[in-house]
């Protein structure tokens, strides 16, 4: 090996020491000069950035020993921090990243650019996306506007969470609508999510319009969302889904059925005669659920109607209802019975 060899590998091995240790020495001489300044603190104040943080043209790169000297620069709280922490962000080292990640989020409820990091973390999938989105969520909703240029990215991942970051904000619903015909199923069951604590015309409108979706996700979804943010007057939509081939989407429409109590056993009870066998046996289970087995027995009015009840429903949910009505305990609508039922 000649000289000029032995020199350029000198020179690797250094560099390679000195960006192992740059962060537990910069973490060291911040905690110092904090100690110094006797509790004195940097002011950052509002910085606004609405744009990308990330040094793209000098990413940090640090040993996975020293990666979680990343998030102690987060307890530092010093200016300088945030020049590491944006080129952590564009590490090539995962763990950086997620160490990156982590400190941000920390630092996101003092520091707007802060939060800047964390939304461009999400836009540029820095970080699991679940993850940056954890963070976000620590500051919502004052990230919000800055969220909706999200709902058009090219990524399903990053539009699902967006809409779900932007479902807490009335300023974020405008937007989110829209996404219930994206082609993503995840992103549209995430955009009807959001519009459930948002209540409209239109918003129902479409809730209505996917309870026909191809996709059981959204169905179910649909159910939920419509049932809501309408209560009964779903009801007539959602029952036929009783017989939905997706046992998400019978059992989103048997929730929110029962969700409408008494007032929606006039819906259910003519599915009872229905020539699909799924569909009159989960008419029974919700009719069971609300309590009309449980009154029925306890009552001895309409037998017709009881027996109607137990040759859709099978002779388990009528064995169960005069178990309890033996005991003394019709639980009544709100209190349904599991494992009832077919």
């Amino acid at each position: 090996m000649d000289g000029r060899t032995m020199l350029v590998l000198g020179c690797v091995i250094a560099g390679s020491v000195w960006a192992s240790g740059g962060c537990a020495v910069l973490l060291f001489r911040l905690r110092s000069r904090r100690r110094r300044s006797s509790g004195s603190s940097h002011t950052v104040g509002d910085l606004r950035l609405h744009g990308p943080i990330g040094l793209h043209a000098a990413p940090l790169r640090v040993s996975t020993s020293h990666a979680g000297s990343l998030v102690g620069l987060a307890e530092a709280d010093d200016l300088e921090a945030r020049e590491l922490l944006r080129r952590g962000l564009w590490s090539s080292q995962p763990e950086v990243r997620r160490a990156s990640v982590t400190a941000l989020g920390q630092l996101a409820c003092r520091h707007e650019w802060a939060v800047d990091g964390l939304i461009e973390a999400l836009a540029e999938q820095r970080d699991t996306p679940a993850r940056v989105a954890a963070q976000l969520d620590r500051v919502a909703p004052r990230a919000d506007a800055r969220l909706t240029p999200l709902l058009g990215h090219p990524s399903d991942v990053v539009r699902y969470h967006a809409a779900r970051l932007l479902s807490r904000d009335d300023g974020g619903h405008r937007a989110v609508p829209d996404l219930t015909s994206d082609p993503s199923p995840h992103v549209r069951s995430a955009a009807l999510s959001a519009l459930e604590s948002n209540p409209t015309g239109s918003g129902l409108r479409r809730a209505f319009q996917l309870l026909h979706d191809p996709d059981p996700l959204v169905r179910a979804q649909a159910c939920r969302t419509a049932s809501a943010i309408s209560g009964l007057s779903a009801a007539p939509l959602v029952a036929p889904l009783l017989a939905d081939t997706s046992w998400d989407v019978r059992e989103a429409a048997r929730a929110a059925l029962v969700g409408a109590g008494s007032r929606a056993v006039p819906i259910v009870l003519p599915l009872l005669e229905d020539v699909d066998s799924t569909l009159r046996s989960l008419a029974a289970l919700v009719l069971q659920d609300v309590g009309v087995v449980d009154d029925l027995l306890a009552s001895g009015s309409d037998p017709r109607l009881l027996e109607r009840i137990s040759e859709a429903g099978g002779q388990r949910l009528r064995a169960l209802a005069e178990d309890r009505t033996r005991r003394g305990g019709a639980l009544g609508a709100s209190h349904p019975v599991a494992g009832a039922g077919p």
